[in-house]
């Protein structure tokens, strides 16, 4: 089990020291960078994934600056609470200086997991190096220890988790996960190899609800790959019924706070749908229209196009077209509006490993209007959990 760490330290020889206990413990040398001063512990931060990084407390800001406390905090502060850095799994401080640890430790502690005091003449930081790597190590074994491969999560039982049920899955009888929630297990057989999939539908619609079953679902199942499909209304001139709508990110439209004049500032928290199913997902045109074709029952006058853009979700059905030019402002590329789809992509970002892969794709049964479509929301329903089948097919080949 590999994993990746970043020294940043302007002794050199204390870089050394560390640099030989990790490869003691089992880190490979090539695995292990190190910088000097922030200038370049930036540069590498930006340029790789570090599952660990070991900083000193007392740091020059760049090549022959003088060395200071507040140049590791700034740099900390830029991970962990500005978000101007990509984040480490792991933060740990390091220092040979007594008087540092008792005058700034307490700032560096609010900020990394664990503060080492250095000491070449004694095992204790060896140790707790030691002990770090494997927890590491172990973490990450975890984060690829899935119970289950594909869920699918549904607002409605009829007509779109009917839609699910009808994939060529051998689908097993319901069974409870408690709190009124419902689900059932199935096997599908893709390229000769066995795969465990979960089907489930919240027990009401709206973001709270997706939000929680799909929770219930990651802690119970542990799945790789999150799907929710079904039905959305379309947004804007360029849809029409009947399109596959990707959602490449989502968001609560109605987020924000009403000021005194009357007018609503938006506060979207945006979460985007995992990139190696959208970019599966835009490839899917053929696979949309061979079912259309071959579709029995009311569908749309015209084969589906796949859109990929924003879905915003909230917590009302809307019928106003008034509320679309809101959505546009918030994004200019919104194509669809559910109720569901941020809760889904919410619970699953939020997730502790092992993390899914997690996507919504629905098809436009109305465009949220008065007029709906009723009659073809079962297409719709069917479209969207095949096609997402496979997507998911396709991702989990060779795995």
């Amino acid at each position: 089990m590999s994993i990746k760490v970043l020294i940043v330290d302007d002794n050199r020889d204390k870089i050394n020291s560390l640099k030989n206990e990790l490869i003691s413990a089992g880190v490979s040398e090539q695995d292990i960078h190190s910088a000097e001063h922030s200038v370049d512990a930036r540069k590498a931060l930006n340029s790789n994934a570090y599952d660990l990084l070991l900083l000193d407390l007392i740091l020059p800001s760049r090549k022959d600056a003088q060395e200071s406390a507040e140049n590791g905090l700034d740099l900390l502060r830029q991970i962990m609470e500005d978000g101007d850095l990509p984040p480490p799994r792991n933060i740990v401080g390091v220092t040979a200086d007594e008087q540092a640890l008792a005058q700034y430790g307490e700032e560096f502690r609010n900020l990394t997991i664990q503060i080492l005091f250095f000491d070449a003449s004694k095992d204790a930081w060896r140790i707790s190096l030691g002990h770090l790597v494997s927890s590491i190590k172990a973490s990450i074994a975890n984060e690829n220890n899935y119970s289950s491969d594909v869920c699918f999560v549904t607002a409605l039982r009829d007509p779109e988790l009917l839609g699910v049920l009808a994939l060529p899955v051998e689908w097993g009888v319901e069974e409870s996960l408690g709190n009124g929630i419902l689900f059932q297990r199935g096997i599908y057989i893709s390229g000769g190899k066995r795969l465990n999939f979960i089907c489930a539908h919240s027990t009401q619609m709206g973001l709270v609800a997706a939000a929680f079953v799909t929770r219930l679902i990651i802690e119970r199942f542990k799945p790789r790959l999150i799907m929710m499909t079904g039905i959305c209304g379309g947004v804007g001139s360029s849809v029409k019924l009947g399109d596959l709508i990707v959602a490449e990110k989502s968001w609560d439209w109605q987020s924000g706070k009403w000021l005194h004049d009357g007018s609503f500032e938006a506060a979207p928290d945006q979460k985007d749908a995992s990139p190696e199913l959208v970019g599966l997902a835009r490839g899917m045109t053929e696979t949309a229209r061979n079912f259309y074709n071959t579709y029995v029952g009311s569908r749309p006058d015209t084969a589906p196009s796949i859109l990929v853009g924003p879905m915003v979700s909230g917590s009302a059905v809307v019928e106003n077209l008034e509320l679309h030019a809101r959505f546009k402002v918030q994004h200019r590329k919104a194509i669809a509006v559910d109720m569901e789809c941020y809760g889904v992509y919410f619970s699953s970002f939020m997730s502790p490993p092992p993390t899914p892969k997690f996507i919504c794709i629905k098809a436009v049964s109305d465009l949220s209007d008065k007029d709906k479509a009723d009659k073809i929301q079962a297409y719709c329903s069917s479209i969207s959990a095949s096609v997402s089948l496979k997507i998911a097919e396709k991702l989990l080949e060779g795995k």
